[in-house]
């Protein structure tokens, strides 16, 4: 997958146990150079991206981070699962990511598990303690203003002028060219198709082996779907008109 995403397979590939807050090693699962007791790369990062920097002299803070991180692809994957709900996600718990370590971008983030995607609505802000930030099973506010210190990635990006512009505008441009009523429906509608002789009916799950509660639950699911793309670009469009 490295290789044919990014065209290069050498660096670094791990899967973190971590909040990103401190670096350590047991919290960093090598999946590639396993046997290299190499970190260097992301000790960086996590030096970058919590040093004092931040407060002194912004500038200087983003210039460090961005030579040991990929930080527009993750301000674009943050938008992305900030609109579409997905709080089983750094924020909430500190792993369902990888990083590569890329020749040019440096580490990369790759997300990972979105079984807990498209459902909550949590709004353009958030109280301090509360949701994925508090390590409750909810995902963040779209702004990011309850999440505390502890994940500095969520934090320090939402504080900073620079990268919150930058989040909002790729917040505005999925909403206005992905996350749309018809093209999202259309998807719904397609693979709600596809997998519902295997899901109800005669040729349906089994009783015992089946994670749906009823039919109704699977029927119903349809609605309930395309009204969270509407309540979730109702609440975008009121955040970044």
């Amino acid at each position: 997958m490295v290789k044919s995403q990014f065209g290069e397979e050498k660096g670094n590939v791990y899967k973190p146990e971590s909040r990103l807050a401190t670096f350590i090693q047991a919290e960093f699962e090598k999946k590639k150079n396993e046997e290299a007791a190499d970190y260097t790369d992301v000790q960086a990062f996590i030096s970058a991206l919590n040093s004092s920097t931040r407060s002194s002299n912004p500038a200087q803070w983003r210039s460090n981070l961005e030579a040991t991180f990929h930080v527009d692809h993750y301000l674009k994957y943050l938008a992305v699962n900030n609109a579409i709900v997905n709080w089983d996600s750094y924020g909430a718990i500190a792993h369902n990511y990888y990083l590569y370590n890329h020749t040019q971008d440096k580490l990369t983030w790759i997300p990972w598990d979105h079984n807990e995607a498209l459902s909550g609505n949590p709004g353009i802000s958030g109280s301090v303690g509360s949701g994925a930030g508090g390590m409750g099973r909810n995902a963040v506010s779209l702004s990011m203003n309850e999440v505390s210190s502890t994940w500095p990635l969520l934090k320090y990006v939402a504080e900073d002028p620079t990268y919150l512009a930058t989040y909002k505008s790729y917040l505005k441009s999925f909403k206005d060219n992905v996350f749309t009523e018809s093209a999202m429906n259309a998807l719904f509608e397609k693979y709600h198709s596809l997998i519902s002789p295997y899901v109800v009916g005669a040729n349906g799950e089994q009783g015992g082996y089946t994670y749906i509660s009823s039919s109704t639950s699977f029927v119903n699911a349809l609605a309930e779907l395309k009204t969270h793309v509407s309540n979730r670009r109702a609440l975008i469009t009121s955040y970044v008109p």
